[in-house]
């Protein structure tokens, strides 16, 4: 997978996580996993600006319209290097004591994103 096709998996992902964990209506958002990931490991060259600006790519907000499951996101976190987002959300969903059957959406209506 070249670099370019990298970041667009990941902010393809990372948007779909989102979109997941608003829908279950998680106290937690993808940019708290990220930075719960990564700030400390990265100190000063930590950056999370970006996250806010997924929705302005027309490709990661056109990834709302692809088939996408959690184990899809989850393999491409895995494919791409971020096994710690994984981690954190583990970490994130015990803490909340989100139960894992309310990860799997059936119909769920598009809130933040639009229709």
């Amino acid at each position: 997978m070249s670099a370019n096709k990298d970041h667009r998996s990941v902010a393809q992902a990372f948007y779909q996580l989102d979109f997941y964990l608003q829908t279950v209506g998680a106290p937690f958002s993808v940019k708290d996993l990220y930075h719960s990931a990564y700030a400390e490991r990265r100190g000063d060259r930590y950056r999370d600006e970006w996250i806010h600006h997924l929705e302005e790519d027309p490709n990661v907000r056109a990834s709302l319209d692809e088939p996408f499951t959690a184990h899809t996101i989850v393999e491409t976190l895995f494919k791409t290097g971020h096994e710690a987002i994984f981690r954190q959300l583990i970490r994130h969903i015990r803490k909340s004591q989100i139960g894992f059957t309310q990860l799997y959406i059936v119909g769920a209506e598009n809130r933040r994103y639009g229709s």
